[in-house]
């Protein structure tokens, strides 16, 4: 099926032909329209047309709202292009610079279409082949130049990274970090004029580490030098000191032990007096007494005993005794 489209049909009516036409005819048709003056649709070009196929490769460029043969074109113009995968659906070209070969096979996907360049000779352009940063574009005076339109280095690789988004006009490339490990850096975007090389990536991505503790610290002072204290020592989760989302240590930063338990020295004190004892004689003068303890407290521990007297008398009953009442003389 050929289809002639005028170079003014809007891109929705494309969209809406394609659809269509992929509706009711899966399998392989021609989409040709005029550019400029210039029709364009060599049948031999598709040979190598592969329905609901694509190649798992990283694409070189990425290209929206065209359709298949422009893509096909975009690719024999462009100098490092080899095949191209082509959504279908979305309508988006993606210029391989691979193959499919025995490490590189095809998978299947009802929404693309892949092709490859059958003749390396048709990447021409006036002045010879073009590099694999440069596209042959036309001019207006109907001759065509090899134009710079890709950077002129590879991707820059990132350890345990990959690139996350691009962008192709501006030639631009956004990194991130594969799962489990933590982007450190402030430029993970890079960019790059056309021809030129790309800017520099600090950025990097890094393995969480898993905190592990440092050797014990020295025992601190008693506080007390008596009757039982406690003193401390300490370690730091610095061996190494987690980073990158890793595990904190497990465990206590902190260590106590009992210190000078041996009781404090205790100065024995006076308890209170005993009650008098009786007097020794009912007259004449005799003798009574009272008592105390050193138990108030108890001196223990070395603690000096009770100074003074535990005991004490007193005179009592000094009135004479009553004389003789008979014999006396």
């Amino acid at each position: 099926i050929y289809l002639d489209l005028s170079p003014g049909s809007t891109t929705q009516t494309l969209k809406m032909v394609y659809q269509q036409l992929f509706k009711t005819m899966p399998a392989l048709f021609l989409f040709c329209y005029v550019v400029k003056t210039a029709f364009i649709c060599p049948k031999s070009d598709w040979n190598n047309y592969m329905s609901g196929k694509k190649l798992q490769e990283f694409p070189i460029k990425i290209l929206d709202t065209m359709g298949l043969n422009s893509c096909y074109k975009e690719c024999k113009a462009h100098g490092k292009c080899l095949s191209i995968n082509f959504n279908r659906k979305l309508f988006v070209c993606e210029l391989l610079s691979e193959k499919q070969s025995e490490s590189k096979t095809l998978t299947d996907d009802q929404n693309y279409v892949y092709m490859e360049i059958t003749d390396i000779i048709e990447k021409t352009c006036d002045g010879g082949p073009c590099n694999n940063y440069s596209t042959c574009i036309r001019t207006s005076l109907n001759n065509s130049l090899c134009i710079a339109t890709d950077c002129s280095e590879v991707y820059p690789d990132l350890d345990d990274g990959a690139i996350a988004d691009r962008t192709f006009t501006p030639i631009s490339a956004t990194y991130g970090c594969n799962v489990g490990f933590t982007g450190v850096g402030s430029v993970k975007r890079v960019t790059c004029i056309p021809g030129g090389k790309w800017s520099s990536l600090s950025y990097r991505c890094e393995p969480p580490v898993h905190g592990g503790w440092g050797s014990w610290g020295s025992w601190g002072y008693c506080p007390v030098t008596c009757g039982g204290g406690t003193r401390y020592r300490y370690r730091s989760c610095n061996n190494p000191t987690p980073m990158y989302g890793g595990n904190i240590c497990y465990g206590s930063s902190s260590d106590s032990v009992y210190c000078n338990t041996n009781g404090c020295p205790v100065n024995g004190g006076w308890g209170y007096w005993s009650g008098w004892s009786s007097c020794s004689k009912t007259c004449e003068t005799g003798l009574k007494s009272r008592s105390r303890s050193c138990n108030n407290p108890y001196p223990a521990y070395g603690g000096a005993g009770c100074s003074g007297d535990s005991s004490q008398s007193s005179d009592c009953n000094t009135d004479k005794c009553p004389g003789w009442l008979f014999g006396r003389r």
